[in-house]
């Protein structure tokens, strides 16, 4: 042989002989214990620091767990460090005014307590020691004291004549005693009696001062503030003895820091909430909404002198709902974080009445389970923090100034580089009354468009809420599996403006119906999408919807509704939301007006439905009961409809821990692959 011809032989042998690089891998159900994302974050008063939350979830626990860390920047990177482990279980972190420490609520002995530390240190040190955890809290302008809200208990009633139980004795849990109309929630469960309180405390710690009394809540919301010379502290608060009726009611409180009496400072008929002093000192900002029979009120931000007179809205020319908002630290004006068209943004507002200006163009959602925009932001020092926008990962750490984004973190680098994710596209149509939707389209990893593909809709909740172009575990898992996942944002979605998100109004579920079977009937046109394989379902406001569909339709193969409301009646009556449903969802009582109740109860199409339906919902759902999906389950069972129903145990309206949001999203794709034509 040729020696010239030895080298080329060898490298045609070692070609082929050699491994194969692996493909990336789909996105499959335990990557979500490989994920983390990035929220809450905080941006120190210098505007080079930024403290926030990697969260993530472990599979050994079945839990979701936070991490806060400290992110430094330097020109265009940041240095990054753990600071609290998730083993401290920390949350709620703030910079103090000077931001040489910070606080944040953590467990001590068992129970929540408030703690500070400096960072550089590391080392918490515990500063209150109440027997119930504070909620929302804030520094003093000087830094010396921690306002915060916590629950004052009260003795539980006892039943009469009860003996004693006897020391080591085993009983059955003891009965509740209910005399309150607000008795449960979803996001807490069971009232424990008592009353949530205003407190102060030294920032060194020691014993904490009680600013209000009273049997009801006194502070109604966890934002709480600080006038400029800590004399006094601001709340949100609704004390009138309707306001267990009156859903859409607040008001704005002002309370001595050094104790004494509760002075109103608000009385309009509508929502005031999260008050916030100008940096003079002189101005008086809040969120709040006109008090309105409609489906959907809208909140802007609204400015007044803090010596009293008349509100002025800032944002109504932005048409927007706001979210949360800062002042700016000269004082002329208001960063506003807002929803817009499936995103959210943060504008410069300025308190001259301007036009407002975007200064962060796009924050990223952070619920992960689903698609929905959201997130948070902080501004220091010009710095502006947030959760990055991302359709392929969930949201790293983004870092701005001067509108433009100069620094980032992204915690799923690597993971991603391992995945094919498939591509995210916007859609947009025409409703069958001309009304313009919006929605998005998630394909698989390995699409060809030479292929035919099922789809599958899924229907957002709320239902004034929305769907964007963010990252969500449960359609990569639809499109992993194949399916071609639709989401779109049909009327009564906000972000596009009030009057489009109370188009549904004394009209749900309505045509926002067939805002839906018009985004169907646009993909089912498209040659890779198999008509005789469409599918639907959704969440909540979406399981609403879902099973409205399947009362009106027979086009769907199979549908899956997850914790619905079949029954409005059941619905005013036992939810948590109950003032909402009865003042503004479905106007009246159920007895007074038991036709239009009945008429959107979607158990009145019961009778129509012939479509496989899968039922899911978590047995400690306090938003919609469980027995709504129970009935449903149960009339379809006495027509014969083939149907399962899959029940969370202890999960509420949020779907549980992390293992059933997975269960709650295998099932829907296993249901339909049943039914699905080959």
């Amino acid at each position: 042989m040729d020696t010239e011809m030895k080298p080329l032989l060898a490298l045609v042998v070692a070609l082929i002989t050699a491994p194969l690089a692996a493909a990336p891998a789909k996105f499959e159900p335990a990557d979500l214990y490989r994920l983390s994302m990035v929220t809450d974050p905080k941006v120190a008063p210098d505007g080079e620091r930024i403290l926030f939350t990697r969260t993530s979830f472990d599979i050994q626990t079945d839990s979701r767990q936070g991490e806060v860390w400290l992110a430094t920047l330097k020109g265009k990177s940041l240095d990054k460090r753990l600071l609290i482990g998730a083993g401290a279980k920390a949350s709620r972190v703030e910079w103090s005014p000077d931001g040489t420490r910070i606080a944040y609520v953590a467990p001590w002995l068992g129970k929540p307590q408030l703690w500070v530390m400096t960072p550089g240190d590391g080392v918490g040190r515990v500063v209150t020691s109440g027997k119930t955890g504070p909620g929302g809290f804030a520094w003093s302008p000087d830094g010396k004291r921690i306002a915060f809200v916590a629950r004052v208990e009260a003795t539980p009633r006892k039943i009469a004549g009860m003996p004693d139980k006897p020391e080591g004795a085993t009983w059955a849990p003891p009965a509740k005693l209910i005399t309150d109309f607000n008795y449960r929630s979803d996001s807490s469960g069971y009232a424990t009696a008592g009353a949530d309180q205003l407190f102060v405390v030294s920032a060194e710690g020691g014993a904490a001062t009680q600013l209000t009394k009273g049997d009801f809540d006194q502070v109604g919301d966890a934002a709480v503030s600080w006038t400029k010379d800590g004399g006094a502290i601001l709340f949100s608060a609704m004390h009138d003895a309707d306001r267990d009726l009156r859903a859409r009611e607040s008001d704005l409180f002002s309370v001595p820091s050094t104790g004494g009496a509760v002075t109103q400072l608000t009385r309009t008929r509508g929502s005031e909430a999260n008050p916030r002093v100008s940096p003079d000192g002189r101005m008086l900002a809040f969120t709040g909404a006109l008090d309105t029979p409609t489906f959907y009120a809208q909140d802007d931000v609204w400015v007044m002198p803090l010596a009293g007179g008349a509100a002025r809205n800032l944002t109504r020319t932005l048409d927007r709902p706001i979210n949360a908002y800062s002042w700016s630290s000269d004082g002329r004006g208001l960063h506003a974080f807002y929803n817009d068209a499936g995103v959210t943004r943060v504008a410069f507002v300025p308190l001259n009445g301007g036009n407002p200006r975007v200064v962060v163009a796009e924050v990223g959602g952070t619920r992960l389970y689903l698609p929905s925009s959201g997130g948070s932001f902080s501004e220091g020092g010009g710095t502006f923090a947030y959760p990055t926008s991302l359709a392929d990962r969930p949201a790293g750490l983004g870092i701005s100034r001067g509108g433009k984004q100069v620094a980032s973190l992204d915690f799923n680098a690597a993971w991603r580089a391992g995945k094919s994710i498939g591509k995210l596209e916007r859609i947009a149509y025409k409703s069958s009354d001309g009304l313009p939707i919006e929605g998005w389209v998630q394909y698989p990893p390995d699409f060809d468009a030479a292929k035919k593909y099922p789809l599958a809709l899924e229907i957002h909740g709320g239902p004034n809420a929305d769907y964007g172009p963010m990252f969500s575990i449960t359609h990569q898992i639809y499109a992993a599996a194949g399916y071609v996942v639709l989401f779109v944002n049909p009327r009564g979605s906000i972000g596009y403006g009030e009057k489009f998100a109370n188009a549904i109004d004394k009209e749900y579920p309505g045509k926002d119906h067939e805002d839906l079977m018009a985004g169907v009937d646009a993909m089912a046109a498209r040659p890779y999408i198999d008509a005789r394989n469409l599918f639907i379902g959704g969440g909540s406001g979406g399981g609403v919807l879902t099973t409205n569909a399947i009362g009106r339709t027979t086009r769907f193969r199979a549908a899956s509704a997850l914790r619905p409301v079949t029954d409005w009646t059941v619905q005013a009556l036992t939810s948590d939301i109950q003032a909402t449903t009865v003042k503004h969802w479905v106007p009246g009582t159920p007895w007074d007006n038991h036709a239009d109740y009945w008429r959107r109860s979607t158990l009145s199409l019961v009778g129509n439905v012939v479509t496989p339906t899968l039922l899911i919902g978590g047995e400690a759902d306090f938003r919609t009961p469980v027995a709504q999906t129970e009935a449903y389950y149960g009339a379809l069972k006495i027509k014969g409809v083939d149907t399962m129903m899959v029940r969370l145990p202890e999960a509420g309206h949020s779907m549980g821990r992390p293992s059933q949001w997975l269960q709650s999203i295998l099932t829907v794709v296993e249901w339909y692959e049943k039914y699905r034509v080959r």
